[in-house]
């Protein structure tokens, strides 16, 4: 009987022991396995990253008159000239009319101009003044020397001054008139006197150009060293007056031009240092600077300036990328950016709190409402917490008052 006794006993103890191990392996399928994290001090950095391209800063720009002619294109993009070379040769015919058609349209606006110059401002109501004012002193002295014939006034010399008044005031009124139309006049004529001034010395020296063009064989020579940077016309075709050809400088800075948003850009000011890498380079330029950040009327971008130290692997038209980094003053407390949670009105983490339960001692998850201050793809920095144990990662989706099971 009492082996009996024994061999149930032994039997408990055994199912105890299983039922232990499957208690134990269904928390570990059930309970969330948590990693955890205490806040530290840190800095919160932002990197932004900007693509662009490299500009030179200084271009001679060629530009012929509108209606010439491209006969020959002497150079090709990317070509190294110096001053003196030949970059286009103009139709002679074309210039030639162009001289012509210039020369007419000067004696066209000296004859104008000589004509306002002729222009007189009379007032026809200054002699109507002198008529009426002999008019009035007439009858005045009429009906002076009749009075003191009569003794008194007669009708006849009275209703005689009136009008001789109403005459001179009226013939006044018109002289008035007329002087502030005249005066307007002349204020318009002068100003038309200077316009025609101003283009006819633009016309001159558009003469001026053209023949001096002309007396050198219809060429047009390049007047520094540098590189061809673009041609805008092709032979055969004739100038509209824009830019034909533009020249990089020899002796040019360079300089980066990129676009970021404008969210990104609040980190940034001029004069802040930043490191560029060239498209196909692996060492990056380091020590360059934000020259400006100007808004983009069109949309929420800015456009970056960055100036460039010298070096000789940079070149107008390469593909480049900038970074900048801010990095902030420490805050008290950051966390990962995994362990930041929100319900769309507000910020939470899950912290680890223990309870003490039929079961003993369990850890469970708590919520802690917080307040970011700044944050980045990698940390935030938050208020309104104390040294927790902050839940970082977690096997499974887990909500606040829930059993977690903390992994070290």
């Amino acid at each position: 009987m009492q082996k009996k006794y024994v061999k149930a006993l032994i039997s408990f103890f055994i199912i105890i022991f299983l039922l232990t191990i499957l208690s134990r392996g269904a928390d570990s399928v059930t309970v969330a396995a948590v990693k955890v994290q205490t806040p530290r001090r840190g800095s919160i950095n932002h990197e932004t990253v900007i693509e662009g391209n490299i500009e030179a800063s200084g271009k001679s720009k060629i530009k012929i008159q509108e209606g010439f002619k491209i006969d020959t294109i002497f150079v090709e993009r990317g070509q190294s000239v110096t001053k003196g070379d030949k970059l286009l040769y103009l139709d002679k015919e074309e210039i030639e009319k162009q001289l012509s058609k210039l020369q007419v349209e000067i004696e066209i606006l000296e004859l104008n101009k000589q004509s306002l110059e002729l222009q007189t401002y009379e007032n026809i109501y200054e002699e109507e003044i002198k008529k009426a004012q002999i008019v009035l002193d007439r009858a005045v002295n009429d009906r002076n020397m009749n009075i003191q014939i009569n003794g008194v006034e007669l009708e006849n010399d009275k209703r005689a001054v009136e009008d001789a008044e109403s005459s001179l005031n009226l013939a006044v009124k018109q002289k008035e008139k007329q002087d502030a139309k005249n005066e307007e006049l002349f204020k318009k004529n002068e100003n038309e006197n200077k316009r025609l001034e101003l283009e006819l010395q633009l016309k001159r020296n558009e003469y001026k150009n053209v023949e001096e063009l002309n007396e050198i064989g219809n060429i047009v020579y390049a007047e520094k060293d540098g590189i061809v940077d673009e041609i805008y016309v092709k032979e055969g075709e004739k100038a509209t007056g824009a830019e034909v050809m533009s020249i990089i400088d020899t002796s040019t800075d360079y300089i980066f031009i990129g676009k970021t948003d404008k969210e990104k850009a609040k980190y940034m000011k001029a004069g802040d240092s930043v490191s560029l890498k060239l498209s196909g380079k692996t060492i990056p330029v380091d020590n360059a600077e934000i020259k400006s950040i100007s808004p983009e009327p069109e949309d929420s971008t800015v456009k970056i300036t960055v100036i460039l130290p010298e070096n000789s692997n940079i070149s107008h038209g390469m593909k480049a990328t900038v970074k900048h980094i801010y990095s902030t003053d420490e805050y008290p407390r950051i966390i990962p950016i995994e362990a930041l949670r929100s319900d769309m009105s507000q910020y939470y983490v899950l912290a680890v709190v223990e309870k003490n339960t039929v079961m003993g001692k369990e850890k469970t998850a708590w919520r802690i409402n917080v307040e970011v201050a700044d944050k980045n793809d990698t940390f935030a920095a938050i208020g309104f917490i104390g040294d927790e144990e902050i839940i970082i990662k977690s096997s499974k989706l887990i909500l606040e008052g829930e059993r977690i099971r903390v992994e070290k």
